[in-house]
């Protein structure tokens, strides 16, 4: 679910999630009529067959995989799934499954009764069997517990009730003065710990009653179904370590929290969003669990790399080696994916172009990181939201067929979340990388630019805008390679230094001009009026300072980003740097 977002039907399901007594259709309408099952935990865990590292997962749904207006997809999700499970036992390892619970909401994210699991995607019973019927690929559930909805009015929370359900909601929450029965009430929780969300009642996560409560729907009910892991739903609502503790105390084979920073993403200080979302990760840490995030920074590159909705002009690959991509920064902790129901699907909040799905993939399933292929690019559907019929062109494969590729690929060279990575080219027109898996090793070219990686290196498969080499020996090829331009770096010069120069060097010393170094050259000013400077990359340099002969940054190692700006911190005297 992203932010605060507005939902399709946004009135139907305010006044569904109000649920007001005054003559309106009670929330459990809205349900299959088969009664709710209480099943007994099963831990699945001991059926992994696949290696963890080299895995992929599959969103289990989209936007409209429970359409109110598609009498085909209506309550029937479920029996959809089951007769896709021998093509995702086969590919994946794990497959998040959409929101279980009975909701006020269609799509499931204004929960009502957390222990009913007959929704509009189908009964309980179904939901059990589909998730048996895919092992060894392992179910992972999409857990709202940010804010409920209550049954017959704003907070009057059955199936769990908790003590006197108002101690349960958070005292700062809208309810408290929009709802007369709340309003008249001096029970009340705790502030909230996150942001709010109006189109529910946000649940005090310190309250021990809501905790136990949560804990024994994850435990006792969830994990009887056979889910083994979790995909936090809106996790900027609620303090982290409450993820960390309900991974702790649910003994959570994998998770994954959504956190999609609030402020608009800016290319070139995409540090911002790298620092808070790395922030939440480090809070979710308890008892040897920190949860992995979906890697928003990516997506933010992804589609600035390529384009998105109705931009356009924004091709450049240096965005691809943006050194704040999660998976960069913590690749054990990074969930990538390209677009997900909330992105893409009809949704559309911020979709990548689609003609430009195949190298995203092409980049995303052989790089590091956990990545995560969604639903409508794998499978067919009603609806232009399904692309997985599309041409790639250059190749004579379709995008399922492409992901396919791309998927055995990586599990036969041994590619994993924690590969290393090692970027050759990063420039507007071309991007070049070298993963190293456990049994060889790529080199991955994105952008339209011709590109030779060298000796060692096999073709392996290749198409518009992307090509795929591969090695099992132990060569090295080439980080030079042989491109029709040279490799540049940029600095944004925000202290306005007079002169500005790049020293480089490497182990064995100065690579190019002794100190100062060279001078760079003008690239006029960008969208902020601050001076650009550029330089080409001396070869055999692996470090660069910049510098105006008495001033200078700290020592920067040269990973492939595009451009570099000074942060106003200091280490020492010397100035430390982010990337753009």
């Amino acid at each position: 679910m992203f932010g605060k977002k507005v939902l399709k039907s946004s009135l139907i399901v305010m006044l569904l999630c109000l649920c007001l007594v005054a003559g309106m259709v009670s929330c459990s309408n809205e349900v299959a009529t088969e009664p709710e099952n209480d099943v007994q935990v099963t831990d699945l865990r001991a059926t992994n067959t696949a290696n963890p590292k080299s895995g992929v997962m599959l969103q289990g749904f989209n936007w409209e995989s429970a359409s109110r207006s598609d009498s085909s997809t209506h309550g029937k999700w479920y029996s959809t799934m089951l007769g896709k499970a021998s093509e995702i036992k086969n590919t994946f390892e794990y497959v998040w499954f959409p929101p279980p619970s009975l909701s006020a909401s269609t799509e499931g994210y204004l929960p009502t009764q957390l222990n009913n699991f007959n929704s509009t995607y189908g009964t309980g019973t179904e939901l059990k069997k589909v998730i048996s019927s895919i092992s060894p690929a392992k179910a992972i559930a999409d857990i709202v517990i940010n804010h409920r909805c209550g049954t017959s009015d704003w907070g009057d929370f059955t199936n769990p009730a908790w003590n006197d359900n108002f101690y349960s909601i958070c005292s700062d929450d809208e309810g408290f003065s929009g709802s007369s029965v709340m309003r008249a009430s001096s029970k009340r929780g705790n502030p909230d710990t996150g942001e709010g969300y109006s189109a529910g009642r946000d649940i005090d996560h310190t309250n021990w009653d809501v905790q136990n409560g949560i804990i024994s729907w994850m435990n006792n009910k969830l994990k009887g179904l056979g889910f083994v892991g979790w995909r936090y739903d809106f996790v900027k609502g609620y303090s982290g370590y409450y993820v960390g503790k309900y991974n702790a105390d649910t003994s959570a084979e994998f998770s994954v929290g959504e956190y999609w920073p609030t402020a608009g993403f800016n290319p070139y200080y995409s540090q911002g969003w790298k620092d808070e979302l790395m922030n939440w990760v480090n809070q979710t840490a308890n008892g040897g669990y920190k949860t992995r995030v979906f890697d928003f920074v990516l997506k933010g590159n992804l589609n600035y790399a390529f384009g998105y909705g109705n931009e356009s002009g924004r091709w450049d690959m240096a965005r691809l080696a943006d050194s704040n991509n999660i998976f960069r920064q913590a690749p054990a902790y990074a969930v990538t994916f390209v677009d997900n129901h909330d992105t893409g699907s009809t949704q559309s909040h911020w979709e990548l172009d689609p003609g430009d799905l195949a190298p995203a993939y092409a980049y995303l399933l052989t790089h590091p990181g956990y990545p995560c292929v969604a639903w409508q690019h794998y499978f067919t559907g009603n609806g232009n939201q399904y692309k997985a019929n599309n041409s790639v062109q250059g190749t004579g494969y379709n995008l399922r067929q492409h992901i396919d590729h791309l998927i055995n690929l990586r599990k036969s060279m041994g590619i994993g979340y924690d590969s290393a990575i090692e970027v050759w080219k990063a420039e507007q027109n071309i991007y070049v990388a070298k993963i190293t898996g456990t049994k060889g090793s790529i080199v991955v070219k994105i952008g339209g630019q011709d590109y030779n990686p060298g000796s060692g290196y096999t073709d392996n498969y290749s198409g518009v805008n992307f090509a795929i080499w591969t090695s099992s020996s132990s060569s090295t090829g080439s980080s030079t390679g042989t491109t029709t331009t040279s490799s540049t770096v940029k600095f944004t010069n925000n202290m306005n230094w007079s002169p500005v120069y790049a020293y480089f060097f490497n182990s064995k010393g100065t690579v190019g001009k002794s100190w100062p170094g060279t001078k760079m050259t003008s690239m006029g000013r960008n969208e902020y009026n601050e001076p650009v400077f550029k330089v080409t990359i001396p070869s055999g340099a692996t470090h660069v300072i910049f510098t105006n002969g008495s001033k200078q940054t700290v020592d920067i190692k040269l990973t492939g980003a595009e451009g570099y700006y000074l942060t106003g911190s200091t280490v020492l005297g010397k100035y430390n740097v982010g990337t753009w």
